[in-house]
């Protein structure tokens, strides 16, 4: 029997869109509050709604706790089956489905943002698109490490953006997806809290001493760069790294950037860690009068003066 091309096609789009429709949930991950509905066809008396305490756990008969936070519905599905077949043989298969799964669209955003809440993702598609939901930064907000907060199985992982960078470039390509459940937060410009956070802090003869989070491998004129660069009163022969040991204890490590941005001399701008402080000592109160051009021009005018006197007296 031939089928009708215009079927076929109605046919696959309709698989596609189921396709899409279940990866998507896919991306829906349980959180403590949440409450899921099991149902086991073998054993109706094991069918019960199951509400995900506050460490993320969900209470079986005779089985126990089972901790399902940060797992998909499906995933889910799978470690309650293992737990259950290890007691009931008979159960082959169960099904499990998030009450109120249509709420559960959300990604949160916090931090240094006008209005702090919850945001559909179907509106916050990467980090700065959540930002500006959330009304845009505050004054003091800072978009250099912007905090990706995203929990997945039994981990929680914590990733630093600059979306300043993508902002700049004008390309917000760069931003990773968002995923519901997700949780961004704004820091404030200068936070202390980055430096416990494995960020590069900058400090001394800097026109913004901060904090700085410095993706992939970076160098020491790569953190004096995020700092702004140095002020006029630097004294670049004498910039400082000030390292934590693992075994205790810091070390501290000169380098002349002069000298590298003379003559590339490779050895005085090594790579940074996180961690390090980065120290740029301001020249000595002599050396800046000595150097100031109206001292220069005194010392010209006073000793043509006093030469003009020693002649005058011959």
């Amino acid at each position: 029997m031939n089928i009708p091309r215009v079927l076929v096609c109605m046919a696959c789009l309709a698989l596609s869109l189921l396709a899409a429709a279940g990866a998507g949930a896919q991306e829906v991950r349980i959180r403590p509050g949440d409450a899921v509905q099991l149902a086991v066809p073998q054993r109706d008396d094991l069918g019960r709604l199951l509400d995900v305490d506050a460490r993320g756990m969900v209470s079986l008969p005779i089985v126990g706790q089972i901790r399902i936070e940060g797992f998909t519905i499906e995933e889910a599905r799978g470690v309650l089956l293992r737990a259950l077949q290890e007691l009931y043989p008979s159960v082959q298969s169960i099904s499990l489905t998030l009450v109120g799964a249509e709420a559960r669209t959300y990604i949160y955003v916090q931090g240094q943002v006008s209005r702090p809440d919850k945001y559909d993702i179907a509106v916050a598609a990467n980090i700065w698109d959540a930002i500006r939901e959330a009304g845009g930064t505050t004054l003091a907000a800072s978009l250099d490490a912007v905090r990706l907060i995203r929990v997945s199985g039994d981990s929680t992982t914590t990733t630093y953006i600059n979306v300043q960078r993508a902002l700049d470039l004008g390309d917000l390509s760069t931003l990773p997806p968002l995923r519901p459940g997700d949780t961004v937060i704004v820091p404030e410009r200068g936070a202390a809290a980055l430096a416990s956070t494995g960020a590069v802090t900058v400090v001394g003869a800097v026109p913004n001493p901060a904090p700085y989070t410095l993706s992939g491998d970076k160098r020491l004129v790569d953190a004096l760069l995020a700092a702004g660069g140095w002020t006029e009163q630097a004294s670049l022969g004498k910039v400082t790294i000030i390292r934590r040991l693992s075994r205790g204890g810091t070390q501290t490590t000169r380098y002349d950037v002069e000298r590298y941005l003379r003559t590339g001399d490779a050895r005085h701008n090594p790579l940074v860690l996180s961690g390090d402080t980065v120290s740029v000592p301001r020249k000595s109160s002599l050396r800046s009068i000595i150097s100031n051009p109206a001292f220069i021009v005194g010392v010209i005018t006073t000793a043509a003066t006093v030469t003009a006197i020693i002649i005058a007296q011959r």
